[in-house]
């Protein structure tokens, strides 16, 4: 038998230290399989001899063959490589890691397993920042494979030839201290969301993935990853640690941020998970979206941007509403890059995802409040304190990371009195306007009288255009409250054509819209020159759009603020009502600017 590598025997045997990879994958690859072998590919991946790890790891990686045909992109994340492969005739995405610690030569396994062993029994930590202590973690790393290294004879050359020492120490912090191989998940921008489900060793692990492959990929995919319990119970033993809450099942739920990653993890176990401990690990985008980027990636069209944009300067009550995952947050944080820099806003929230801190680089004066999560977590405000709290801190737009307790009645109070600032915005789950106005009113309690405080509602859905299987985020509705209606009655403003994957408006848009016409008479505007300036505000994203393929700097927050600061500077001067004029104007400027931004 061979050593210092573990080969993995389920449910048979403990795991033998071998001294070199032991692989026996399926000869077949996946995409060539055949309806019957396709049928059985997870039960490959699970066996015995289809995934491995190494003696310092615990998560295996599978090694089921892929044929070349079926890869749709191949990039690096570190020292790993990755590859997005179609698998199952098309249907599905696998996302298939290959971490370079896993394929180091005999010397190289050895050395690490041996280093581990020893750094975690004598690591020693004192107490200093965060930085510091990383600092320290990093130094004794290195002097504890070096000390290793020298005494089983090997040279600089050989130590060179397994990836030298800061690879070597990079690969057993990340296996002793950090969060092993979901840490090259974590460290690619493509990944979105993370998920471990229960029972971990039976399960791979599954995730979103960013729009790459040429769009061929599906947004969910598998991994070739299978964590041990051991490895999950580390995760979960890090998560209580960093977060201070508790863990047990007395209290099976345990969400914390992780914010060297910009990730929300959500934890859940026994008795609430039967079959042990599951992960949820969500991305928080590290650059904020915008209402031209959102276009380029079709979740919205230039139309409904143009309105989204003349409604906040409006100052409407915007409601967003959609499912996990549809994109809410996502367009809450472009729509707050429509106020002008002058706006005060206050935002509250449990999960920190809004871009409050990019906005304050960019001038913009923004107060956070951070609030209890809805579940576990001790010591926090709760989110009724919090907007309490922010109506006394002076006249701003507030900004609610989600309506979901008790903080909407304090909320619709504030609406209804005047004293809730000059706009609220917030998301909700909810499929539909309708369904918003059943759970504000019936769920939360609020009197359907005070719901009348809601000018619009935004929906955000996952669509899948022609039936395909890959499902896509977009906007499927914009709908504002019928004032003195029917209880609850909503006309759509515009509305998602699945024959054009895009949004189309109504009848009621481009006549009778109560809310564009109450910001018309505002602005000293006919209806006519408000949709003229809708429509003008779509065209000044568009050309943004077309002008991010020389310069893509154009979609950040820094170039919307730049363009929409220029938009209200013409405006200004000459007001909202001549279009056609400001236009002209904007795209003078525009033209010069853009390739600068």
């Amino acid at each position: 038998m061979k050593k210092d590598t573990i080969v993995l025997k389920p449910r048979k045997k403990a795991p033998q230290i071998v001294s070199e990879l032991e692989i026996k994958a399926p000869k077949t690859a996946i995409s060539k399989a055949s309806p019957r072998e396709l049928d059985s590919w997870l039960e490959k991946m699970l066996s015995e001899g289809s995934r491995m790890r190494p003696g310092f790891a615990d998560a295996w990686v599978s090694l089921l063959p892929i044929d070349e045909g079926s890869k749709l992109a191949r990039y690096h994340v570190g020292t790993s490589r990755i590859d997005i492969c179609s698998i199952r005739g098309g249907a599905e995405t696998l996302y298939r890691i290959t971490p370079r610690e896993y394929t180091l030569p005999d010397a190289g396994i050895k050395l690490l397993h041996m280093a581990k062993k020893e750094f975690v029994e004598n690591v020693r930590t004192s107490a200093g920042s965060s930085n510091q202590m990383k600092s320290q973690l990093r130094r004794e790393a290195s002097e504890t494979l070096t000390a290793l290294a020298r005494s089983s004879g090997m040279s600089s050359g050989q130590l060179e030839g397994v990836g030298g020492i800061e690879f070597l120490t990079d690969a057993l912090l990340r296996h002793t201290v950090g969060l092993g191989i979901l840490e090259y998940l974590l460290e690619d921008p493509n990944v979105q969301d993370i998920y471990v489900d229960a029972p971990a060793d039976e399960n791979p692990v599954h995730m979103i993935i960013g729009d790459i492959g040429g769009g061929k990929a599906h947004g969910k995919c598998l991994t070739n990853i299978i964590l041990s319990q051991r490895e999950v119970e580390a995760l979960v033993s890090r998560f209580r640690f960093e977060s201070g809450r508790p863990f047990s099942e007395s209290m099976p739920v345990l969400e914390t941020d992780l914010h060297d990653y910009d990730t929300r993890v959500t934890v859940i176990g026994r008795p609430l998970s039967p079959e042990g401990i599951g992960i949820a690990l969500r991305r928080h985008s590290t650059e904020p979206w915008t209402l031209p980027k959102l276009i380029t990636k079709q979740s919205l069209n230039s139309l409904s941007a143009g309105l989204l944009s003349f409604l906040i300067d409006g100052r409407s009550t915007i409601l967003v509403a959609g499912s996990r995952g549809a994109g809410k947050s996502s367009l809450l944080g472009a729509l707050m890059l429509e106020f002008p820099l002058s706006q005060r806003i206050l935002t509250i929230e449990d999960t920190l995802e809004l871009p409050g801190a990019k906005m304050q680089e960019l001038g913009y004066k923004v107060q956070s409040l951070f609030v209890q999560s809805a579940i576990g977590g001790t010591g926090d405000r709760t989110a009724d304190d919090a907007l309490r709290v922010s109506l006394r801190l002076g006249e701003s737009a507030i900004v609610l990371g989600e309506v979901r307790g008790r903080e909407a009645k304090t909320l619709y109070e504030a609406m209804r009195s005047g004293s809730a600032g000059s706009a609220v915005l917030g998301t909700i789950h909810g499929n539909s306007p309708k369904s918003v106005f059943e759970r504000i009113v019936y769920d939360l309690d609020i009197h359907p009288e005070a719901f009348s405080a809601t000018d619009i509602v935004v929906v955000c859905g996952l669509v899948r255009p022609g039936g395909r299987q890959k499902q896509v985020r977009r906007v499927t509705v914009v709908s504002e409250l019928v004032k003195g209606g029917k209880e609850g009655e909503f006309a759509d403003l515009l509305v998602y054509d699945d024959a054009t994957d895009s949004l189309v408006e109504t009848k009621h848009f481009t006549e009778s819209s109560s809310k564009i016409a109450d910001i018309a008479r505002q602005w000293g505007l006919t209806y006519d020159e408000a949709l003229s300036n809708i429509r003008a505000r779509g065209q000044m994203r568009q050309e943004m759009v077309d002008a991010a393929l020389k310069n893509q700097n154009i979609l950040s927050p820094s170039g919307v603020v730049k363009a929409n600061g220029q938009y209200w500077n013409l405006v200004d001067q000459m007001g909202s009502g001549e279009s056609g004029k400001l236009m002209n104007q904007w795209n003078d400027w525009f033209q010069r600017s853009a390739p600068y931004v």
